[in-house]
C-alpha cells in the first residue's frame, strides 16, 4: 500500500487507485456530505491520497463538496486535480481570460491556494489551433504563478493526445485518459512508448468504461449503444452467477498490470466500493486465471470499441 509511483518528470507521487470525484457531484446518484468527508478520511488513511475534480462535475458540485470534504485535513496530506475548459455537456470555453477566472474559483470552492495538477478537461470538443496557442500557454502561466504544480490534458481520441503533445509548444507534464485502459479497450498502450519518451506522465480514468463494467446501475448518459450495455450487463450478470464474482473487481484488478501508467483514477460513491480497492491493493481478493479467460472470451466481440 505504501508503493507509489512517479508521475512522469514531475515531483509528484501517486497511488495505483486514486479517488475521482465526479460522484461528489452527484452525477451517479445522491451523495451526503458526511460519505464525502469519510471516503476522503478513510481514502488519505489508506495511502489513496489523489483526488480528481472539475466544475464540470455537478455544476461545480464535485469542487465544493470536495472542498468541504478535506476542510481540516493538512495540505501537504493529499494530492488535488482539477480542470479548465468544460463546464457543462455542451458549454465549453477553454479562452484564457475565462481559465483565469476559472482557476480562481475553483481554488476558492476547493478551500485552497494551488492545485498540484491542471488539465484542459476534454480538449477533443475544443478548437485545436486555440488549444496549443492559446490554452497551454495561458496554464503555462499558472504554473508559472504557483497556482499550479504541474499541468495537462485530459482527451478521449489516443490519436488526438499524441497530435497535440507534438505540436505543442509548452511543455506538458501530464495526459489524462479514459476508458482506453480497461477491460474493453488497450488502445492507450499504443503511445505509452512516445508519451515515456516526452517524460509525460499517465493518469488512466474509468477503468470500469464509465460504469459499464460494474453491477451497479448505469447513468441515463452513458455514451455506449444500447445494444452493447444490453450484452455486457447479460454477460456480467452470468459471470456471478457461474462464478460467484462481480465484473468490476476482475476490472480493477486488471489496470493495475500496467507499469506505464502512474495511477488509476476511480470514482468512488461508497465507503464498500473504496474498501474493494484497498482489498485489491493488499492482495487480499484472489482472482483467477479461469474467470479472466471466461470474462476475455465474451468481451472479444467488443474489444476496442469507441464508445463516442
Amino acid at each position: 500500500m505504501e508503493f507509489k509511483k512517479k508521475l512522469g518528470n514531475t515531483d509528484i507521487f501517486l497511488p495505483a487507485f486514486s479517488v475521482g470525484t465526479s460522484t461528489f457531484g452527484n452525477m451517479y446518484g445522491d451523495m451526503d456530505i458526511s460519505i464525502m468527508k469519510n471516503l476522503v478520511s478513510r481514502a488519505i488513511e489508506y495511502g489513496l491520497n489523489y483526488f480528481d475534480t472539475s466544475p464540470y462535475y455537478g455544476n461545480k458540485l464535485s469542487e465544493t463538496n470536495l472542498g468541504m470534504a478535506l476542510e481540516g485535513i493538512p495540505r501537504e496530506n493529499y494530492i488535488l486535480s482539477t480542470k479548465v475548459g468544460r463546464y457543462g455537456d455542451d458549454l465549453f470555453d477553454f479562452s484564457k481570460s475565462t481559465i483565469n477566472k476559472s482557476i480562481d474559483e475553483s481554488l476558492e470552492r476547493l478551500n485552497t491556494t494551488y492545485v498540484d495538477i491542471l488539465l484542459l478537461h476534454d480538449v477533443e470538443f475544443a478548437d485545436y489551433d486555440q488549444i496549443i496557442n492559446e490554452s497551454l500557454p495561458a496554464i503555462e502561466k499558472l504554473k508559472k504563478s504557483g497556482k499550479v504544480r504541474c499541468i495537462g490534458f485530459s482527451c478521449y481520441p489516443i490519436n488526438l493526445i499524441k497530435r497535440i503533445v507534438t505540436d505543442s509548444k509548452t511543455k506538458i507534464d501530464v495526459i489524462l485518459s479514459y476508458a482506453h485502459c480497461c477491460l474493453m479497450n488497450n488502445k492507450l498502450c499504443e503511445i505509452t512508448n512516445f508519451l515515456k519518451s516526452k517524460k509525460i506522465g499517465i493518469i488512466n480514468a474509468s477503468p470500469l468504461c464509465m460504469g459499464l463494467l460494474s453491477t451497479n446501475k448505469l447513468p441515463d448518459w452513458h455514451p455506449a449503444s444500447s445494444q452493447l450495455i444490453d450484452y455486457i450487463q447479460e454477460k456480467s450478470y452470468f459471470l456471478n452467477i457461474k462464478y460467484k464474482v462481480n465484473i468490476e473487481d476482475y476490472a480493477l484488478n486488471y489496470v493495475l498490470y500496467d507499469t506505464d501508467i502512474a495511477t488509476t483514477l476511480v470514482g468512488i460513491k461508497t465507503m464498500s466500493e473504496l474498501e474493494k480497492l484497498i482489498s485489491i491493493l493488499n492482495g487480499e481478493i484472489k482472482f483467477e486465471d479461469e474467470i479472466y479467460r471466461y470474462i476475455k472470451k465474451y468481451i472479444d466481440k467488443y474489444f476496442n470499441i469507441e464508445l463516442e
